[in-house]
C-alpha cells in the first residue's frame, strides 16, 4: 500500500473513532478529562518509552517461544512490509491520530461504561488480525491496560494520549529503520 494512502486510511479511521467517542460521551453524560498535562506528559512519556524498550525486547532478545515467534512473525510478514515505507512525517500523522482516536474511545469511552478489563480486552482483540495474532493480541490488552491505569492515575486521558502516541512512534520509525537497514543489506548484496 503506498504511504499516502496508508495516512489517509488511518486518519479517517482514527477521526472515525474520535467522533464514535464523542457522540457516546455526549449521550451518556461521560466526562472526557484530561488530568494535570506535567503529570500526563511525564508520565505518558515514561510509561511509552517502558513500553517500547519491552516491545524491543520481545523483537530482538526474548526467548523463541512460540508465542514470542509469533509476534516477531507478524512483525516481519504484516506490520514490516505496510509501515516500513512511510516518512517521518508519516509516523508523526498516524502515531498522533492513534493515540488521540483510540484513547478517547478505549479509555474514554469504553472503560468508563464497561471497566478497565472490558476496554482492554476489547482493545486487544481488536488489533488481532487472524491466525497467529493471538499472543500479539494478548500483547496489545497488557498495553491497553496500562493505558487505562494511567488514565485512572492521572484522572485524565492526556498521560495515556501522550504514552500511546509516541509508543506507536517509537514502534514506526522501529520499522522504518528496519526495513531500510535490511533493504540497504539486501541492495549492497546484489
Amino acid at each position: 500500500m503506498q504511504p499516502h494512502l496508508l495516512v489517509m486510511l488511518a486518519v479517517i479511521g482514527e477521526a472515525t473513532l474520535v467522533v464514535i467517542a464523542v457522540v457516546w460521551a455526549n449521550l451518556r453524560d461521560i466526562p472526557i478529562l484530561t488530568g494535570s498535562v506535567v503529570l500526563g506528559v511525564t508520565v505518558g512519556l515514561f510509561t511509552a518509552s517502558v513500553l517500547s524498550l519491552t516491545n524491543w525486547y520481545l523483537l530482538c532478545r526474548a526467548p523463541d517461544v512460540a508465542g514470542i515467534a509469533g509476534i516477531r512473525r507478524l512483525y516481519q510478514k504484516s506490520l514490516k512490509p505496510v509501515f516500513g515505507r512511510i516518512s517521518i512525517r508519516d509516523v508523526v500523522i498516524i502515531s498522533v491520530a492513534a493515540g488521540v482516536g483510540e484513547e478517547l474511545l478505549f479509555r474514554g469511552v469504553l472503560q468508563s461504561e464497561w471497566g478497565l478489563l472490558a476496554a482492554s480486552l476489547i482493545f486487544g482483540l481488536l488489533h488481532m488480525g487472524g491466525r497467529g495474532t493471538l499472543v500479539f493480541g494478548c500483547w496489545v490488552s497488557i498495553m491497553g491496560g496500562v493505558l487505562g491505569s494511567l488514565a485512572v492515575w492521572t484522572d485524565g486521558l492526556l498521560a495515556p494520549i501522550i504514552a500511546h502516541a509516541a509508543y506507536d512512534a517509537a514502534a514506526l520509525t522501529y520499522i522504518r529503520w528496519d526495513f531500510r537497514r535490511v533493504e540497504s543489506w539486501s541492495f549492497e548484496e546484489q
